[in-house]
């Protein structure tokens, strides 16, 4: 589960809900759900970072890159052009 809760396996999983009613299996639900929410709520911050760190390294090896190549078309130009 999101919360870190273990796991039942899957057949006895499986068949606990089966034999749920309608209010305990809507229950589980919005419990599942909330815990899920509470999850991703807690796990955004931390992507929006890795995101933001990702567009800076990949902005700084473009124009290293482009850097670069500006520098050896020069140098090439300069030995060729002569």
């Amino acid at each position: 589960m999101p919360n870190g809760k273990q796991v039942i396996s899957d057949i006895e999983y499986e068949q606990h809900i089966k034999y749920m009613d309608d209010r305990q299996l809507l229950e589980f639900t919005a419990r599942q759900v909330y815990d899920l929410c509470v999850k991703v709520s807690e796990d955004r911050k931390r992507i929006e970072a890795l995101e933001r760190i990702d567009k800076k390294a990949f902005s700084i090896v473009s124009g290293l890159g482009a850097f670069a190549g500006a520098a050896i078309a020069v140098i090439v130009d300069f030995f060729v052009g002569k």
